[in-house]
C-alpha cells in the first residue's frame, strides 16, 4: 500500500511540474521517459562466432552470418531506446587475434569477448547464437545463463518468457513454451556483469531454418529481447503508474 501512494504522490508531482514547463522542455521530458527507457545502460552484444569459425551451418546456411545480422538489428533497436550498445564484432571478423595469452584460437577468441564486457563498465551482455542438434523436432529460441548468478537468471526468464509468445509459432499451434536452462559457458562464467546467451532457434529445423532467415520473424524477436532488456531494467517499478512508458 506504501509503495502504490508513493507511485502515485510521484505521478502526481512530475505531472503538476509539466505543466508549468514550457512546451519544449516537456517534449525533452517525454523524449527521455517514452523514447529512451534505456539511457544510461551499457549493453555489450555478442554475435556470436565469426571469421573462420562459422558456427553451426547447414547447407551454405551459417550461423555466424545469423548471428551478425541479428546482433546489427538489435544494437540499432536497443540505441534507439536510449542504451550504449558495444559490438564484440560488427563484420565477419573472429576476434582470437585481439588477446594475446598464448592459449588456443577458440579460447583467445572468448578470451577477447569476456574483455569488451569487463573492461566496459556493462550492465548486461547478450550472447546471439542458433542452436543445433540431432533431433531434427527440437524448436524455438532457448536462453542459457550461468547458474551462480541470480541477476542473470532475472533477465534469461524475462527473456524466455517473450521469445515463447514468438507469433510465428502461435500460429501453426507448434509448442515452443522453453523454460530457461543453466549451462557451462566459458563467456558467462567468467564476465562481471550479469548475461545471458540467446540461442534464436535451431538450424537442424526445417521450421526454424527458415524463420531465421525471414526478416519479420528477426524483427520480432529483436522487438521481444528490447522489451525483456527493458523490463529487466524496470523490474522495480513496472507495477508503478509509469511502466506504461517503459515498454
Amino acid at each position: 500500500m506504501e509503495k502504490r501512494l508513493y507511485y502515485i504522490v510521484t505521478f502526481v508531482i512530475i505531472i503538476v511540474i509539466l505543466f508549468f514547463l514550457p512546451s519544449k522542455a516537456i517534449l525533452n521530458v517525454m523524449n527521455n521517459i517514452i523514447i529512451k527507457p534505456l539511457n544510461n545502460k551499457i549493453i555489450v552484444l555478442d554475435p556470436g562466432h565469426g571469421g573462420i569459425d562459422g558456427g553451426t551451418s547447414f547447407g551454405d546456411i551459417l550461423e555466424k552470418d545469423i548471428n551478425l545480422k541479428i546482433g546489427l538489428k538489435l544494437k540499432e533497436e536497443l540505441t534507439k531506446r536510449g542504451a550504449t550498445v558495444i559490438m564484440t564484432r560488427e563484420v565477419d571478423d573472429s576476434l582470437d587475434d585481439h588477446v594475446a595469452n598464448g592459449g588456443s584460437r577458440h579460447r583467445e577468441d572468448l578470451n577477447a569477448r569476456v574483455k569488451v564486457v569487463n573492461e566496459n563498465n556493462t550492465d548486461i551482455f547478450i550472447s546471439i547464437h542458433v542452436n543445433h542438434t540431432k533431433n531434427e523436432k527440437k524448436i524455438g529460441p532457448i536462453v542459457f545463463y550461468d547458474e551462480e548468478s541470480k541477476e542473470s537468471q532475472e533477465l534469461a526468464l524475462i527473456m524466455q518468457e517473450n521469445l515463447n509468445k514468438l507469433s510465428a509459432y502461435d500460429k501453426l499451434e507448434i509448442k515452443t513454451k522453453h523454460g530457461v536452462t543453466t549451462g557451462n559457458f566459458y563467456t558467462l562464467r567468467n564476465i562481471t556483469s550479469p548475461g545471458v546467451i540467446v540461442e534464436m532457434g535451431f538450424i537442424s529445423n526445417e521450421f526454424d531454418r527458415e524463420l531465421l532467415l525471414q526478416d519479420k520473424h528477426q524483427n520480432e524477436m529483436i522487438d521481444l529481447i528490447a522489451r525483456s532488456v527493458i523490463s529487466y531494467f524496470n523490474k522495480n517499478i513496472e507495477d508503478g503508474p509509469f511502466h506504461l512508458f517503459l515498454k
